[in-house]
């Protein structure tokens, strides 16, 4: 069975930064991977769709 998954380079958080994340990923029943996933796949998708509509407007 193959993956389609890879893993990145450890990220370095402070520490009230990680305590907010690990609160946060407990309040969704989630792991912090996933809330870490999720806000990134968020926000690439928000300034790539950004990024369209500029390139549509010259």
């Amino acid at each position: 069975m193959s993956s389609d998954r890879t893993t990145l380079p450890a990220v370095r958080v402070g520490t009230a930064f990680k305590a907010r994340l690990t609160r946060y990923a407990e309040s969704q029943e989630r792991d912090v991977s996933w809330v870490i996933r999720k806000a990134i796949e968020e926000y690439l998708t928000s300034h790539e769709e950004a990024s369209h509509v500029q390139d549509h407007d010259r």
